[in-house]
Protein backbone atom coordinates (compact mmCIF):
# COMPACT_ATOMS: atom_id res chain seq x y z
CA UNK A 1 0.00 0.00 0.00
CA UNK A 2 1.35 3.22 -0.90
CA UNK A 3 1.86 6.02 2.04
CA UNK A 4 -0.77 8.54 2.32
CA UNK A 5 1.24 11.59 1.38
CA UNK A 6 1.88 9.74 -2.22
CA UNK A 7 -1.76 9.70 -2.86
CA UNK A 8 -2.28 13.33 -1.87
CA UNK A 9 0.54 13.94 -4.17
CA UNK A 10 -0.88 12.40 -6.97
CA UNK A 11 -4.32 14.48 -6.32
CA UNK A 12 -2.45 17.68 -5.99
CA UNK A 13 -1.04 17.04 -9.48
CA UNK A 14 -4.32 16.01 -10.96
CA UNK A 15 -5.77 19.40 -9.79
CA UNK A 16 -2.78 21.34 -11.31
CA UNK A 17 -2.98 19.39 -14.93
CA UNK A 18 -7.04 20.39 -14.99
CA UNK A 19 -6.70 23.82 -13.69
CA UNK A 20 -3.91 24.50 -16.48
CA UNK A 21 -6.15 22.96 -18.78
CA UNK A 22 -9.53 25.08 -17.85
CA UNK A 23 -6.55 28.72 -18.11
CA UNK A 24 -5.89 27.17 -21.75
CA UNK A 25 -9.16 26.63 -22.63
CA UNK A 26 -10.50 30.17 -20.99
CA UNK A 27 -7.68 31.71 -23.16
CA UNK A 28 -8.76 29.93 -26.64
CA UNK A 29 -12.27 31.42 -25.55
CA UNK A 30 -10.98 34.73 -25.23
CA UNK A 31 -8.93 34.79 -28.28
CA UNK A 32 -12.05 33.65 -29.94
CA UNK A 33 -13.96 36.93 -28.56
CA UNK A 34 -13.76 39.76 -30.88
CA UNK A 35 -12.26 42.92 -29.21
CA UNK A 36 -15.60 44.72 -28.14
CA UNK A 37 -17.02 41.44 -26.25
CA UNK A 38 -13.60 40.97 -24.53
CA UNK A 39 -13.74 44.82 -23.23
CA UNK A 40 -17.23 44.28 -21.91
CA UNK A 41 -16.25 41.01 -20.24
CA UNK A 42 -12.94 42.53 -18.96
CA UNK A 43 -15.03 46.11 -17.79
CA UNK A 44 -17.15 43.96 -16.16
CA UNK A 45 -20.19 45.68 -17.70
CA UNK A 46 -23.63 44.57 -16.32
CA UNK A 47 -26.81 43.95 -18.49
CA UNK A 48 -27.96 47.55 -17.54
CA UNK A 49 -25.42 49.10 -18.52
CA UNK A 50 -24.72 47.25 -22.11
CA UNK A 51 -28.64 48.65 -22.56
CA UNK A 52 -27.36 52.00 -22.84
CA UNK A 53 -25.92 53.70 -26.45
CA UNK A 54 -22.65 54.04 -26.61
CA UNK A 55 -21.00 57.46 -24.98
CA UNK A 56 -20.86 60.12 -28.14
CA UNK A 57 -17.05 61.45 -26.81
CA UNK A 58 -15.86 58.16 -27.71
CA UNK A 59 -16.95 58.07 -31.28
CA UNK A 60 -14.53 59.41 -34.00
CA UNK A 61 -17.30 60.46 -36.67
CA UNK A 62 -18.94 62.99 -33.83
CA UNK A 63 -16.53 65.96 -33.33
CA UNK A 64 -17.55 66.73 -29.60
CA UNK A 65 -20.12 64.86 -26.96
CA UNK A 66 -23.57 65.33 -27.97
CA UNK A 67 -22.69 66.66 -31.90
CA UNK A 68 -26.22 64.91 -32.68
CA UNK A 69 -27.19 67.32 -35.57
CA UNK A 70 -28.59 65.90 -38.20
CA UNK A 71 -26.28 65.88 -41.80
CA UNK A 72 -28.79 66.29 -45.12
CA UNK A 73 -26.39 64.28 -47.55
CA UNK A 74 -28.64 65.23 -50.32
CA UNK A 75 -31.05 67.76 -51.96
CA UNK A 76 -35.01 66.71 -50.49
CA UNK A 77 -37.23 66.57 -53.15
CA UNK A 78 -40.71 66.39 -51.56
CA UNK A 79 -43.29 64.22 -51.73
CA UNK A 80 -46.77 62.57 -50.28
CA UNK A 81 -47.08 63.84 -46.71
CA UNK A 82 -44.43 66.48 -46.69
CA UNK A 83 -45.77 69.46 -45.16
CA UNK A 84 -44.45 73.15 -46.78
CA UNK A 85 -44.46 76.61 -45.15
CA UNK A 86 -45.09 79.09 -47.79
CA UNK A 87 -44.43 82.72 -46.66
CA UNK A 88 -46.12 85.15 -48.91
CA UNK A 89 -44.49 89.15 -47.67
CA UNK A 90 -47.50 91.47 -46.82
CA UNK A 91 -50.03 88.39 -48.14
CA UNK A 92 -51.12 86.07 -45.42
CA UNK A 93 -54.37 85.53 -47.09
CA UNK A 94 -51.96 83.31 -49.04
CA UNK A 95 -49.79 82.14 -46.89
CA UNK A 96 -49.70 79.15 -44.22
CA UNK A 97 -49.06 75.73 -43.95
CA UNK A 98 -49.91 72.68 -47.09
CA UNK A 99 -49.60 68.95 -46.79
CA UNK A 100 -49.13 67.19 -50.17
CA UNK A 101 -51.59 65.00 -50.47
CA UNK A 102 -51.88 61.55 -52.11
CA UNK A 103 -52.12 63.05 -55.80
CA UNK A 104 -48.58 65.00 -54.54
CA UNK A 105 -50.39 68.50 -54.92
CA UNK A 106 -50.77 71.07 -52.72
CA UNK A 107 -54.14 73.11 -52.42
CA UNK A 108 -53.29 76.48 -52.75
CA UNK A 109 -55.58 79.73 -52.11
CA UNK A 110 -56.14 81.57 -55.52
CA UNK A 111 -54.27 79.49 -58.00
CA UNK A 112 -56.09 75.60 -57.08
CA UNK A 113 -54.11 72.88 -56.99
CA UNK A 114 -49.93 72.93 -57.79
CA UNK A 115 -48.33 69.50 -58.11
CA UNK A 116 -45.16 69.55 -56.14
CA UNK A 117 -44.07 65.80 -56.27
CA UNK A 118 -40.52 66.26 -57.01
CA UNK A 119 -39.87 69.42 -56.93
CA UNK A 120 -37.09 70.73 -54.24
CA UNK A 121 -37.87 73.80 -52.41
CA UNK A 122 -36.05 76.60 -54.66
CA UNK A 123 -38.17 74.77 -57.75
CA UNK A 124 -41.02 75.26 -55.85
CA UNK A 125 -40.37 78.73 -54.52
CA UNK A 126 -39.82 79.77 -58.59
CA UNK A 127 -43.09 77.87 -59.40
CA UNK A 128 -45.07 79.96 -56.61
CA UNK A 129 -43.37 83.27 -57.75
CA UNK A 130 -44.02 82.16 -61.67
CA UNK A 131 -47.78 81.98 -60.78
CA UNK A 132 -48.43 84.16 -57.40
CA UNK A 133 -47.17 86.93 -60.23
CA UNK A 134 -50.75 86.85 -62.39
CA UNK A 135 -52.30 88.34 -58.66
CA UNK A 136 -49.86 89.84 -57.08
CA UNK A 137 -47.08 92.47 -57.93
CA UNK A 138 -43.31 90.88 -57.49
CA UNK A 139 -44.46 88.52 -54.86
CA UNK A 140 -41.45 87.78 -52.21
CA UNK A 141 -42.04 84.03 -51.10
CA UNK A 142 -40.09 82.15 -48.77
CA UNK A 143 -40.23 78.38 -48.81
CA UNK A 144 -40.10 76.04 -45.68
CA UNK A 145 -40.29 72.31 -45.39
CA UNK A 146 -41.87 72.03 -41.95
CA UNK A 147 -42.65 67.67 -42.28
CA UNK A 148 -40.47 65.51 -43.47
CA UNK A 149 -42.45 62.52 -43.96
CA UNK A 150 -42.41 60.84 -47.70
CA UNK A 151 -39.00 59.31 -47.18
CA UNK A 152 -37.44 57.14 -44.66
CA UNK A 153 -35.05 53.88 -43.86
CA UNK A 154 -35.38 51.62 -41.10
CA UNK A 155 -32.89 50.84 -38.18
CA UNK A 156 -33.32 47.50 -36.37
CA UNK A 157 -31.33 45.82 -33.77
CA UNK A 158 -29.71 47.11 -30.80
CA UNK A 159 -29.83 50.92 -30.89
CA UNK A 160 -31.57 53.22 -28.61
CA UNK A 161 -34.57 53.67 -30.64
CA UNK A 162 -35.20 50.71 -33.49
CA UNK A 163 -37.92 51.81 -35.51
CA UNK A 164 -38.77 54.31 -38.81
CA UNK A 165 -36.16 56.95 -39.11
CA UNK A 166 -37.96 60.21 -41.19
CA UNK A 167 -35.28 61.18 -44.21
CA UNK A 168 -34.29 64.99 -44.52
CA UNK A 169 -32.82 64.07 -47.88
CA UNK A 170 -33.22 61.98 -51.01
CA UNK A 171 -30.33 59.90 -49.38
CA UNK A 172 -29.53 59.47 -45.66
CA UNK A 173 -25.64 57.99 -44.73
CA UNK A 174 -25.30 55.10 -42.14
CA UNK A 175 -23.80 57.23 -40.18
CA UNK A 176 -26.80 59.69 -39.90
CA UNK A 177 -29.12 56.61 -39.64
CA UNK A 178 -27.75 55.38 -36.30
CA UNK A 179 -28.02 59.20 -35.10
CA UNK A 180 -31.06 59.82 -35.86
CA UNK A 181 -32.07 55.97 -34.09
CA UNK A 182 -30.12 57.02 -30.53
CA UNK A 183 -26.74 55.35 -31.53
CA UNK A 184 -25.92 51.50 -30.95
CA UNK A 185 -26.13 49.99 -27.42
CA UNK A 186 -22.88 48.69 -25.67
CA UNK A 187 -24.41 45.18 -26.31
CA UNK A 188 -24.67 45.95 -30.38
CA UNK A 189 -22.09 43.38 -32.01
CA UNK A 190 -20.67 46.95 -34.29
CA UNK A 191 -18.68 44.39 -36.58
CA UNK A 192 -21.27 42.44 -38.10
CA UNK A 193 -24.04 45.31 -39.07
CA UNK A 194 -25.37 44.62 -42.27
CA UNK A 195 -27.13 47.25 -45.03
CA UNK A 196 -30.35 45.79 -46.96
CA UNK A 197 -31.55 47.07 -49.67
CA UNK A 198 -35.45 45.47 -50.60
CA UNK A 199 -35.78 44.03 -54.13
CA UNK A 200 -39.51 43.22 -55.69
CA UNK A 201 -37.85 40.41 -57.24
CA UNK A 202 -37.24 38.64 -53.69
CA UNK A 203 -33.66 39.12 -53.64
CA UNK A 204 -32.51 41.89 -51.39
CA UNK A 205 -29.29 43.50 -51.63
CA UNK A 206 -27.15 42.58 -48.49
CA UNK A 207 -23.88 45.01 -47.55
CA UNK A 208 -21.57 44.03 -44.73
CA UNK A 209 -20.81 47.07 -42.36
CA UNK A 210 -17.84 47.74 -40.02
CA UNK A 211 -19.87 49.83 -37.59
CA UNK A 212 -16.76 49.76 -35.18
CA UNK A 213 -14.50 51.10 -37.30
CA UNK A 214 -16.47 54.17 -39.00
CA UNK A 215 -17.63 55.51 -35.31
CA UNK A 216 -14.07 54.44 -33.49
CA UNK A 217 -11.95 55.03 -36.23
CA UNK A 218 -13.13 57.46 -38.65
CA UNK A 219 -13.42 55.10 -41.56
CA UNK A 220 -15.67 56.55 -43.77
CA UNK A 221 -15.41 53.39 -46.44
CA UNK A 222 -18.26 52.21 -44.34
CA UNK A 223 -20.14 55.09 -43.96
CA UNK A 224 -22.10 53.65 -47.34
CA UNK A 225 -25.43 55.87 -48.70
CA UNK A 226 -28.90 54.74 -48.00
CA UNK A 227 -31.83 55.01 -49.80
CA UNK A 228 -35.43 55.04 -48.66
CA UNK A 229 -36.72 51.45 -47.80
CA UNK A 230 -33.08 50.52 -46.89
Amino acid sequence: MKPLYQYTLILLQCTFIISLMNLSASAQDMQALDEQERTQIEQGLTAEQLSQPIPAEHLALLEKAGDLDPEVTSEYTLGFQDIVEITVLRHPEVSGEFAVNAEGNIQYEFVGDINVSGLKKDELKKLLIEKLSHYIIKPEVTVKITGYYSKSIYVYGEVRAPGKVFMKGDTMTVREALVQAGLPLLSGKLKDAKLITPDASGSPEIKKVNLHNLLYKGDLRENLVMKPGD
